[in-house]
């Protein structure tokens, strides 16, 4: 009796890392373009799927680890796989780069997939063909998402653009052999500003922006609330994407920390989506604002693209303001809950516990940075933070000076809402139960305190 020729271990590890590599390659390609694409459709979509492909790449590379145990050989990639990827990555249209990704890539790593199903042991390598299987029905699922993005005359197999593609496809297996990690390719921009579509209102550089008075009762004000709170998350969906794109060179784990980031900054816009519609309104029906992602992408004393650059981006965004999410999210569930506004409520206890995880990334990884030196991150952040406020304090005397009548209907808005809460700005009672569990130190809160963000618990 003739038993069939499977694949050994060595050509299974061998197709598996074909396999991972395409996957963290997908990761890494969404990842510098979602800033870029300009439909908030889109910046969702690869969001999510940034984060599927990740954990996919990261389930992969677990299982070609399992397979070379006992010995000392590793499968290696081609320098063909990065030259194709980062041709695909310099493209400068986002319809070309769907295009590559849903009507190209996505047929030939379901083709992969099967083929590995196929051909490999389905004893000896029992655990991959489970994985794949998992795998097959949410890239479909995926392929069909992105490709509905894609306009029907738009679909065409034989584009120059793809044609050009497949040639690059063709050569993928040839030059040098690379490791899984030097696979990935180094940026190929940077993105000072956050793209958004043609014909949005955008609120004044150095305005205080939307500024709802009565944002618990009266129904505009809580639409312009909740449109605050969507612009915040696709602005920082955009700069998590763009610290684990330009810095291909950090660990393995710190692009699967900033890949779920971006994931549940995306499901965060989609809830408050949510909230909004139920309401009447839709994004765009107030001034949009992008600061979090403008302000925050490059400063002065740091070099572009270097690591102090993304470590002053981690200690703003996820150690200062996602550390002030934590408090001020608890702040707003007791009081919208008291107002009977249980749907806003229950979509902020989601952020919330989220919220979590993102402080605690942002303290891991900007230690990771400072060579884990607690008293060096409340300096560091102290830095940070100071160059921030100043900066916003410079651009915001600018704006005065030549704009002094929109500048006295912020400022009378603002003293509106102060008189409708008896005269005071609101107190805000610091998190502890959410900061302890993210991992902020004693020296951290007690920083935030000093600093007149939030109080102590009476």
């Amino acid at each position: 009796m003739q038993t069939t020729a499977f694949w050994s271990s060595a050509q299974a590890a061998s197709s598996l890392i074909q396999l991972a590599c395409l996957e963290r390659s997908l990761a890494h390609l969404r990842a510098g373009w979602i800033a870029k694409i300009a439909t908030f459709d889109g910046k969702l979509m690869l969001g999510l799927h940034m984060h599927h492909s990740m954990e996919r790449a990261s389930y992969l590379r677990s299982r070609i680890y399992g397979l070379c145990n006992a010995t000392r050989d590793e499968p290696v990639i081609s320098t063909g796989w990065r030259v194709f990827m980062s041709h695909v990555d310099q493209t400068q249209s986002s319809m070309r780069l769907l295009a590559a990704v849903y009507q190209f890539l996505y047929p030939r790593l379901i083709e992969l997939y099967k083929r590995h199903v196929c051909d490999t042991d389905p004893d000896g390598d029992r655990g991959s063909v489970e994985l794949i299987r998992s795998f097959l029905s949410p890239i479909e699922d995926e392929r069909r998402q992105g490709l509905n993005l894609l306009p029907v005359n738009a679909r065409n197999n034989d584009s120059p653009w793809l044609c050009e593609i497949q040639d690059l496809w063709d050569e993928r297996m040839t030059g040098e052999p690379l490791s899984l990690d030097e696979a990935i390719w180094r940026p190929v921009d940077r993105v000072h500003a956050a793209v958004r579509p043609e014909g949005m209102n955008f609120s004044e550089f150095g305005s205080y922006g939307l500024l709802p008075v009565d944002p618990l009762y009266d129904p505009q004000d809580i639409g312009s609330f909740l449109h605050v709170e969507l612009d915040e998350e696709y602005t920082t969906l955009e700069l998590i994407a763009r610290n684990s794109y330009e810095h291909p060179d950090m660990p393995w784990q710190f692009h699967r920390d900033m890949a779920r980031q971006a994931s549940d900054e995306a499901r965060h816009a989609q809830l408050i989506t949510r909230l909004l519609a139920s309401r009447g309104f839709r994004h765009g029906d107030f001034e949009v604002s992008t600061s979090s992602y403008d302000s925050l992408y490059e400063f002065e004393p740091c070099a572009p693209g270097s690591r102090q650059e993304l470590l002053w981006r981690m200690l703003i965004r996820q150690t200062f303001m996602e550390g002030l999410a934590l408090d001020n999210l608890a702040f707003e569930i007791r009081r919208r809950q008291a107002a009977g506004q249980t749907d806003i409520a229950a979509v902020f206890e989601y952020i919330l516990r989220d919220e979590v995880f993102h402080a605690q990334s942002g303290l891991r990884w900007s230690r990771e940075l400072l060579d884990s030196e607690p008293q060096a991150m409340v300096q560091a952040r102290q830095a940070a933070v100071r160059y921030y406020t100043e900066r916003a304090e410079t651009i915001r005397e600018h704006f005065v000076l030549n704009n002094l009548d929109k500048a006295m209907e912020e400022l009378e808005a603002v003293e509106a809402g102060k008189q409708l809460r008896g005269g005071r700005a609101p107190d805000r009672p610091i998190n502890l139960t959410g900061r302890k569990q993210a991992g902020f130190t004693d020296q951290d809160i007690q920083q935030v305190i000093a600093w007149g963000y939030a109080v102590e618990n009476s």
